[in-house]
């Protein structure tokens, strides 16, 4: 008996710890069977090498690689010569491949392409080259367009002269002496009705139907078109709300009865919705009716909490830890305002503020915050106390421009740091009486995306001989994003500023510009880029702290790439960034500017990008390098700038 059982215990081991062989499906890669071991190629299990296509001159061989099924591994992976699971070569998905060829150039209108294909071994039995030889054949043009209207419409006439209709007619994809192509039928009929329904037609109906002479190569396309009845805004329905009014969800879409039906305006009044900050999700449609002269709307909201806290930490190589607590309280007294209360701390900077929100003043594009606060500001030059309120009327011109005017009072008291301790001499009191105007143009994602984002402000202290100081502010932040091949991007900014003062004594250094740090010339450590003032410790010299300016121009280039080949979510960027500060905006130099050049890594965790940057100074000054009066005091590592935060450096 225990010998049996031993039998037993043996050939259930066997069973359990025996290798799983998995082979992919098509040419899945071998990381969707990280159970299966690498198994040897032979010549009956070969694998796909090299995929070739040739005779394609209308279309890009990356554009058909991705229409097939056979794949080759990249040159990285062909490298993991220990692991040669995946890319399983199969003659029947080669045919089969062949057909999508043939098919996905007949959708674009080449209705005599012929696809063939070869297999050739390569240095080993077991790799193939697999090439696809493409004979496009002609293209079928598009010889007329006509367009026909539902029988007995009486807006025929009205409709043709309508600017937004005629528009559409004139640029939709399919017009006389392109080519014709089938896939393009849903781009030309949603551009119309698109059009349709932006100038009161919520019921239209377009349908293309071609004639295509495959003989001949030609086509001719005729749209028919159905516009229904012109519609007016009837009854408002208003779904999901719970602790706000439903008149005042109306009033925020900004909808009347009565108004003309217009598709834009009902996608410009979901974005207002889902802007007010009680609301999660919200949309607007059309339920289910019957084609009227009037039209029912339908708006559907999900509220958030109206109570909650949020909590924020992070980290940074200059404020080593950041965080924050937000508590907030939205729709008190059912007025559909909120009010929020913010601590934040960090190794630099403390601070508490209150917000009350008004969001509506003229329509749902406006809204006004009161933001009462208190700050302590510890930088490396001076020690800021200071206490203000902060009131703006911010307006939203559009999904992507956003202007905003504040006037802001605060009172401060500036201590100057000398090195180690504090100087010896009387605060620096003063107070700013300032008002604020400045504007957001963001057309593009902030973390990855192609487009622009432009930042103006300008601030004007001292009017009407209100506060301490009396000066004028002006900044310019502006930023392009270009999106490459294969996951990379070029990322530029620009930015500057200068103040014009009329002090007789310099401003206090809170309000001066600096540059330098994770987030500007990454050559050096924060702000001390420019000009600095030696401090000592009994005569004896200890380190340089930077004193600011009064103009300031950065500019940084930066290079990233997704490396998602070697770790899922990896990424790495190589920049050079470049700057200056001048004691005046007259004292602009193009000649001062110092240069930084370096590299980093880039993780995308959900909190953010997790980057580490290092950053070398190509062109220091002396006080760059702690060189006092000829006497180096510093080490190689001055040169450098180390830098490690959360989120993109622009």
């Amino acid at each position: 008996m225990p010998r049996l059982l031993n039998i037993i215990t043996i050939l259930s081991s066997l069973v359990l710890f025996a290798p799983l062989t998995a082979y992919p499906a098509g040419n899945a890669d071998a990381s969707t069977t990280t159970n299966a071991p690498a198994q040897p190629r032979t010549a009956e299990n070969p694998m796909v090498w090299n995929v070739d296509i040739k005779g394609n001159n209308t279309f890009r061989s990356m554009v058909i690689r991705n229409q097939i099924a056979t794949e080759a591994p990249s040159m990285m992976r062909k490298l993991r010569f220990w692991n040669r699971s995946g890319y399983d070569f199969s003659e029947n998905e080669v045919r089969r491949d062949v057909i999508r060829i043939e098919r996905f150039y007949r959708r674009r209108g080449f209705y005599h392409t012929n696809v063939s294909y070869q297999v050739d071994e390569g240095r080993r039995d077991w790799r193939r080259n697999v090439l696809f030889e493409i004979e496009e054949g002609p293209e079928t043009t598009i010889n007329e367009v006509t367009y026909g209207f539902e029988e007995g419409n009486s807006q025929e006439a009205e409709l043709k002269e309508h600017s937004v209709f005629r528009r559409a007619l004139d640029r939709h994809e399919l017009q006389p002496g392109e080519r014709y192509q089938l896939l393009l039928h849903s781009d030309v009929e949603a551009r119309i009705l698109d059009a349709l329904n932006d100038i009161g037609y919520p019921f239209a109906r377009v349908n293309v139907m071609p004639e295509v002479d495959e003989t001949e190569n030609s086509a001719d396309v005729h749209i028919h078109i159905d516009p229904g009845p012109l519609a007016r805004i009837g009854e408002i329905f208003v779904e999901g709300n719970e602790s706000i009014d439903e008149r005042k969800v109306r009033r925020q879409s900004n909808l009347k009865e009565g108004d003309i039906y217009q598709q834009n305006k009902i996608r410009d009044s979901q974005r207002n919705v889902y802007s007010h900050h009680l609301f999660r999700f919200a949309t607007i449609g059309l339920p289910e009716q019957a084609r009227d002269s009037t039209v029912s709307v339908r708006v559907r909201v999900r509220e958030y909490p109206r109570r909650s806290i949020q909590t924020q930490i992070g980290a940074g190589w200059e404020e080593i830890l950041r965080a924050s607590v937000r508590w907030e309280h939205r729709n008190p007294w059912g007025t559909g305002h909120r009010f929020q209360s913010r601590v934040r701390g960090s190794f630099i900077e403390q601070s508490f503020d209150l917000e009350y929100l008004f969001p509506y003043v003229f329509n749902s594009s406006s809204r006004v915050t009161i933001n009462p606060f208190g700050q302590r500001l510890d930088e490396t030059n001076y020690l800021l106390l200071r206490g203000g309120i902060t009131n703006s009327f911010i307006y939203q011109h559009s999904e992507d421009f956003t202007s905003t005017v504040s006037y802001e009072f605060t009172r401060n008291r500036e201590d100057l740091i000398d090195y180690p301790d504090i100087v010896d001499r009387p605060p620096n009191l003063y107070n700013i009486s300032a008002l604020q105007l400045s504007s957001y143009y963001g057309k593009t994602m902030p973390d990855w995306g192609e487009g622009w984002i432009v930042r103006p402000f300008a601030e004007f202290s001292g009017i009407l001989s209100s506060g301490s100081l009396s000066y004028q502010r002006f900044l310019l932040d502006v930023r392009r994003y270009v999106d490459l091949p294969t996951d990379s991007q070029i990322a530029m900014r620009l930015d500057g500023g200068m103040i014009y003062s009329d002090e007789d004594r310099p401003l206090p250094e809170n309000i001066r510009l600096y540059a330098g740090g994770t987030n500007s010339v990454r050559g050096w450590q924060r702000r001390m880029l420019g000009s600095k003032r030696p401090v000592f410790d009994d005569g004896e010299f200890q380190a340089y702290l930077p004193v600011g300016g009064n103009a300031m121009s950065t500019f940084n280039i930066e290079f990233r790439q997704q490396m998602d080949f070697l770790l899922n979510n990896l990424g790495m960027a190589f920049f050079l960034d470049g700057g200056q500060i001048w004691d005046e905006p007259s004292d602009f130099d193009p000649g001062d500017l110092k240069f930084g050049v370096g590299g980093g890594f880039r993780y995308s965790s959900p909190i953010g990008p997790v980057r580490i940057d290092l950053g070398y100074k190509i062109n220091p000054s002396d006080e760059d390098l702690n060189i006092h009066e000829g006497t180096d005091y510093g080490s190689p590592i001055n040169r450098w700038g180390i830098h490690f935060s959360i989120g993109q450096s622009f």
